[in-house]
């Protein structure tokens, strides 16, 4: 019998990966991923790469097309994984899966305060009961809601 995995990788879309990685990972507090050069050698070694595969960003060389970020806790992986692949066509409809941030231990005010300082975009709120829950766009108009 084989058990079900407790991994899960979400896949979200975007125009430029590197920095829609850097600011969910910086939103989130997780770990964005770089190749290290280590790989990138192997690669090119074997004739994986071509001229146009990498980019650099921030100093670093990244693959043009894919990023991700994954949440750590005490230096270990949690399993959970974001993966950020490019596409070209701009975002023109609403979601049909989006996350929830939880604020806590933070409050929503501060939580939703930091992300608008970052660039996030706040769109509504909505109550379920005593719960609230703020909608919010990132930098690509993905929507998500901090609750």
């Amino acid at each position: 019998m084989t058990s079900p995995s407790l991994n899960i990788q979400l896949v979200l879309d975007a125009n430029n990966v590197h920095a829609q990685a850097a600011w969910w990972g910086k939103a989130l507090g997780w770990v964005v991923e770089y190749p290290s050069d280590e790989m990138l050698g192997r690669l090119e070694s074997a004739g994986l790469i071509e001229e146009d595969t990498l980019v650099e960003f921030e100093g670093r060389k990244v693959f043009r097309t894919a990023s991700a970020i994954h949440q750590e806790v005490d230096g270990q992986r949690t399993g959970v994984r974001i993966y950020i692949r490019g596409v070209r066509a701009p975002k023109t409809e609403r979601n049909r899966i989006h996350w929830d941030v939880s604020a806590k231990p933070d409050s929503i005010e501060s939580v939703v305060a930091r992300l608008e300082a970052m660039g996030a975009k706040q769109i509504g709120e909505h109550f379920q009961g005593p719960n609230r829950s703020v909608q919010m766009l990132d930098l690509e108009n993905n929507e998500f809601c901090v609750h």
